[in-house]
């Protein structure tokens, strides 16, 4: 039996199908909910959203006329409309799918009680319907998803890396156009594994540079004609870049004491950098994500008597978190990772994935230190 979670700190399903579906060039998403649900997702979610905002009497006596009304008036803006059904409708039963026969609309049922945030991605994706096209070079970036601030910076990394090594970007999961995510490459490396949605043969991951390292090994002998010689020449080079950096930092500077707050493949990928370069010793590893089984160390925090039990009698030098473990360790220096991002400005395309990634996590650790010093 699962424990109760207090207050929660971490988007569900809805918001999760909703940017999957929003950042496809192409489709119209209706949020088919109270506008509660709709200005939730509007906050995280950069791509336009549309919403039926349902009243008492839609509840009570259906649904159908309003949400006829909102994709109706959708429909000529877009190339396919997709409705995300939200915990109200979802719990009332009704067949929305019946309703939009003419519209020819996606459904994708995603209440907040299906799942967190990766459920409602991959629920949106799979709405979709991709279908691998063996025909089609290069490989998928999976992974991409909106509400991460580095979203953008991950998928330009990945482009900038995969075009060094001669390799195509086939389809993005998701920052893409309809008729690309319908017709997937075969081979997928990861930006974030925790939104991993199984389209293709998985190359793995680009959070750190040995994950960066090993995937593109993959690569070449899954590409053929790539030439993975300058990314690798390139991985050194950051390595060595880190290793000086880091040697001069602890000649003068004890090793830190760093917490890690942030989605399993963050979490993992931060804490790893650290300890590997800087000896640094890790107050805690936590996750919004359920961790892989492989992960033991990384403790599940989905809400906020999690993140407290984490930080109770300990006083790391950095966190790198949210606003929320900002709010219980002021003492301690924030680097805002994942949601909700507050009083943070983020106008940069910043990676988090990928070589130039691993560089910016070691300089903010290298900063803050320098800083309190």
């Amino acid at each position: 039996m699962g424990r109760p979670c207090e207050n929660p700190v971490w988007p569900c399903a809805m918001v999760g199908a909703a940017s999957a579906l929003a950042a496809v060039d192409g489709v119209g998403v209706v949020i088919h909910g109270s506008s509660a649900c709709y200005f939730y997702a509007d906050a995280v979610i950069p791509d336009p959203l549309n919403c039926t905002y349902l009243l008492e009497h839609e509840v009570v006596f259906g649904t159908e006329d309003r949400l006829r009304e909102v994709v109706e008036g959708v429909s000529p803006l877009c190339e396919q409309v997709a409705v995300v059904n939200s915990c109200v409708p979802s719990t009332i039963g009704e067949d929305i799918r019946q309703f939009l026969d003419d519209h020819q609309a996606v459904v994708v049922d995603a209440p907040g009680y299906a799942g967190d945030l990766g459920e409602g991605f991959r629920r949106g994706v799979a709405a979709l319907s991709p279908v691998v096209d063996p025909s089609r070079p290069g490989v998928n970036l999976d992974g991409c998803i909106s509400t991460d601030l580095f979203s953008t910076g991950n998928r330009r990394e990945a482009e900038r890396l995969c075009a060094m090594a001669g390799i195509p970007v086939a389809a993005c999961y998701c920052s893409d156009t309809l008729a690309s995510v319908r017709h997937p490459a075969p081979v997928t490396i990861s930006l974030v594994p925790d939104m991993a949605t199984g389209i293709g043969k998985n190359a793995g991951a680009l959070l750190g540079l040995s994950d960066v390292r090993d995937a593109f090994v993959r690569l070449s002998s899954l590409c053929p004609d790539a030439d993975i010689t300058p990314v690798m020449d390139e991985a050194e080079a950051a390595e060595e870049r880190i290793i000086i950096a880091c040697d001069r930092y602890l000649r003068v500077h004890d090793p830190p004491l760093v917490g890690v707050v942030a989605m399993a493949g963050y979490a993992g990928m931060i804490a790893d950098l650290c300890t590997t370069y800087l000896d640094a010793d890790i107050a805690f590893m936590a996750s919004r994500t359920v961790p892989p089984e492989n992960r033991r160390d990384i403790v599940y925090a989905p809400d906020i008597g999690s993140v407290r039990a984490c930080l109770e009698g300990t006083t790391p030098d950095i966190i790198f978190g949210s606003a929320y473990e900002g709010a219980l360790a002021p003492a301690a220096v924030q680097v805002q990772v994942t949601l909700p991002m507050k009083k943070s400005l983020m106008l940069v395309n910043r990676p988090l994935a990928g070589i130039e990634g691993a560089l910016w996590v070691i300089e903010r650790v290298l900063a803050a230190g320098l800083s309190s010093s």
